[in-house]
């Protein structure tokens, strides 16, 4: 067996010194010289070798690699955009790009398409880095560099395997560049791409296109939904001298059936400016598929094909980069060119929220706040059509939810992690609720949902906050107290009795004028605290002050009743105004009302400060007229420890985590003026603390537009039947709709999330297994065939 480095190594040496002694003595005879017998012929046979050889990596650079061709540096842009909607090149650069490179003698390139599974992407490839530049500021996309060049035609020979891992796709075949220890470049791509390409050989199939077929555009989106695995070649060549040879042995061949007039007049067309034209030549790899997908093909691309088996070993050992079959080059015009390369897939995010499939069958992912100016969004969906179960999906992929254990690995406080505020209708989160509760890893409070349950200090102020949070804190007890009143139907405070409150809350907490409660006055409103306090050693004696723990300090505070009591005091006071007394006595009547009320005149049932999960469901509630106070209460002093959270981490220089409010049946909420006017504020001013506001509702015109054009995220989930409805619906909206969305909207299927978002508009369908639906569906006569059919592995890798 020949030892190819051994002789590269001889020859090298040899032809150094033969060259050597040129450059010495010019007229040295050398006719019968060893060098001129053995030198020069080994060295011939290496560089024939070299150039024979398959397609090979020497070096890779910051923005190309150096290969085996004659031109040398290659350059690649990868086609994606912002929608899964057709974006094509446009005509008139592509005019312009064919005659600006049509004097450059390496005015080609190559686009390229590969399917593989749920890899599915797009490439311009040239030597000239003019060319792919061109593409690459259309597309709104950097070049490649070097290393994902080498790396992306490593998959060219349809032997890598993708799997999904931390919400990306990830390929099995890679050459690691960051290795500290690593081997040249070339050697590690020789080494795998001789692996890829003794499968290939086996496995792939090769087609031939061999003329243009006359149809208007390409379908790229209908190509990477075909069934088949494989690249799609297509080499455009766009250099004058190259066609103009391209036309005369065009005149050649058909001198012999006497018809060349045409190409005589082709060629002075040409050669006079004219007309423009570009050669053409397309090959398919293909390794799956079946005998139907040649015919679409060819409707898809413009182009008919025949199966190949001449030449092709050459081409796949060697790539059309560097071999080509120039029989079956074919002149087109530029026309055939317009409409034809087409971005139909949406870049990744770097830090994706959620991820699936798109309407391609795609990987796709996505980020609520780094692809938007705010992160806020909606899900707008009928009864029945999955918006439950699509809520849920979405949140266990944000907290990297484990099924299996109930253990939610990306839930909590730290940089990047996430934390759920769900604010429930109709229990649809109750079981992925209690099995988030089971696992003692999470950290989950959950509200529940009746009116025995719920308990909440009104007047439960941390006065270890900094002042101004303390001052919101007082002014939302006040707001809320005046909700409490108008809910009942009774007067909300007046400005004498706001000033006479704020100024009480003040001196009851400053003094500690307040009665000493010890754990006896727990035992009927919070037994399960009871009992935790006398495990840790304390007796039912124990004034509630002296408990140690800093978990229950939420029970140190004063009371309703208290303020109540303060109030009482003060109308009797005949030191102050006859206005103030009364204003006091009838502040003290009010709070006197509220405190019967028996929901808001205890400690709260939770301390919700603190937790990563916080669950209130609202059923039970939202046909109780006092649904509004209960759900401000919580979801006000919710907001207020996250956004003191958050204002931590900033002066801290650290990263807040992201803060997920899911709002079911939304609409309810905005019905009540203080509610939307609260949700219009937080819109604008949540973005700052990294909350997500995701609003749940039926019908878009339930979303004031105020708030509405705050929602960079718009998900819609439909019907097929219900489509034009839809539309209508976006029509008469706020936001400002397009053509993309409105096609979009035109062919979303059941159960497919259609995001609108900031840059564009994408279809998303979410991987859920049976035991995921099961866990999520609300529904318990709603069918399982569509998901079981639909369900397809993602090959998860954590």
């Amino acid at each position: 067996m020949i030892n190819i480095p051994l002789l590269m190594l001889i020859g090298g040496a040899l032809a150094g010194v033969y060259f050597g002694f040129k450059r010495k003595d010019p007229n040295i005879e050398l006719p019968s010289c060893f060098f001129d017998r053995l030198a020069i012929p080994l060295y011939t046979f290496l560089n024939t070798y070299y150039s024979n050889s398959g397609f090979m990596v020497d070096a890779t650079e910051e923005k190309s690699i150096l290969c085996n061709v004659p031109f040398k540096k290659l350059y690649g842009v990868k086609i994606i955009g912002y929608s899964t909607i057709h974006d094509y090149f446009p005509a008139p650069e592509m005019e312009t790009l064919i005659e600006q490179y049509k004097k450059s003698e390496n005015g080609y390139f190559y686009y390229i398409l590969h399917k593989q599974g749920l890899q599915q992407c797009q490439y311009i490839f040239s030597f000239n880095e003019s060319i792919v530049k061109n593409f690459a500021n259309y597309f709104q996309e950097e070049l490649l560099s070097g290393e994902e060049i080498a790396n992306t035609i490593l998959s060219f020979w349809c032997q890598n395997n993708f799997f999904q891992r931390n919400k990306k796709l990830e390929g099995n075949l890679k050459i690691d560049f960051d290795c500290i220890d690593k081997e040249p470049n070339f050697v590690s791509f020789k080494k795998m791409a001789r692996e890829a390409i003794f499968k290939g050989l086996s496995e792939l199939d090769v087609l031939q296109g061999f003329r243009e077929v006359d149809v208007p555009k390409t379908n790229i989106q209908s190509v990477f939904k075909m069934n088949f695995s494989g690249v799609i070649w297509f080499f455009y060549d766009l250099y004058q001298k190259r066609i103009e040879n391209q036309i005369s042995l065009l005149i050649n061949s058909a001198k012999l059936s006497g018809n060349k007039e045409y190409f005589i007049a082709l060629k002075d067309f040409y050669s006079h400016n004219k007309t423009n034209l570009a050669i053409v030549n397309n090959l398919v790899f293909l390794k799956e598929y079946s005998e139907d997908i040649v015919g679409q093909l060819g409707l898809a691309l413009k182009t008919s094909y025949i199966k190949k088996d001449i030449f092709r070993k050459d081409i796949i050992r060697k790539l059309p980069f560097k071999y080509r079959d120039i029989e079956f080059d074919y002149l087109v015009e530029p026309s055939y060119l317009h409409n034809f390369i087409a971005s139909v897939h949406k870049r990744s995010a770097k830090s994706p929220d959620i991820f699936g499939k798109d309407k391609n069958g795609a990987f796709v992912n996505y980020s609520f706040s780094e692809e938007n100016d705010n992160p806020h969004s909606c899900i707008v969906a009928k009864p029945g059509s999955g918006k439950s179960v699509s809520k849920q999906k979405i949140m266990s992929q944000m907290i990297d939810f484990d099924f299996m254990s109930g253990e939610a690995r990306n839930l909590g406080k730290g940089q990047g992690q996430v934390r759920i505020r769900s604010y429930d209708v109709g229990f649809s989160d109750e079981k992925f609720i209690n099995l988030l509760k089971s696992n003692p890893k999470n950290n989950v409070a959950h509200i529940a949902s009746d009116l025995f349950s719920f308990k909440y200090n009104l007047v439960g102020i941390d006065m270890e906050n900094d002042l101004e949070q303390i001052e919101a804190d007082i002014q939302f007890a006040i707001d809320l107290t005046s909700v409490i009143l108008e809910s009942q139907h009774s007067q909300a405070l007046s400005i004498n009795e706001v000033a006479a409150f704020k100024k009480i809350i003040h001196d009851v907490y400053s003094n500690a004028n307040y009665q000493k409660y010890d754990i006896r006055n727990l035992v009927e409103s919070h037994p399960k605290i009871v009992q935790e306090l006398l495990n840790l050693g304390y007796s039912k004696t124990t004034y509630l002050q002296e408990i140690q723990e800093k978990k229950y300090r939420f029970l140190k505070r004063p009371l309703l009743k208290d303020m109540a009591k303060a109030a009482k005091i003060l109308s009797d006071n005949q030191q102050i105004t006859e206005d103030d007394r009364k204003s006091y006595a009838s502040l003290a009547q009010k709070l006197s009302d509220i405190h019967k009320l028996q929901l808001f005149s205890t400690w709260d049932n939770i301390d919700i400060s603190d937790a990563d999960v916080i669950s209130m469901d609202l059923n039970n509630f939202k046909e109780n007229s006092l649904f509004t106070p209960i759900y401000l209460s919580i979801f006000q002093k919710t907001y207020l420890k996250d956004r003191e959270f958050a204002l931590l981490c900033k002066r801290q220089s650290k990263t807040a985590p992201k803060l997920f409010y899911a709002i079911e049946e939304a609409r309810n909420f905005f019905l009540v003026p203080y509610l939307q006017k609260m949700f219009e504020t937080i819109a604008l001013e949540a973005r700052k603390y990294n909350v997500h506001l995701c609003f749940v509702v039926q019908k878009l015109e339930h979303i004031p537009s105020a708030i509405l054009t705050n929602l960079d995220t718009r998900i819609f989930l439909l019907r097929p039947e219900k489509r034009e409805e839809v539309i209508k619906e976006i029509s008469k909206s706020a936001i400002s709709a397009n053509e993309k969305l409105f096609e979009a909207i035109s062919c979303t299927e059941s159960h497919e999330l259609c995001i609108a978002y900031s840059e564009g508009v994408f279809h998303l369908k979410l991987p859920i297994t049976d035991e995921e639906l099961e866990l999520f569906n609300t529904n318990p006569n709603q069918s399982q065939i569509y998901y079981n059919k639909e369900k397809e592995s993602l090959n998860v890798v954590k």
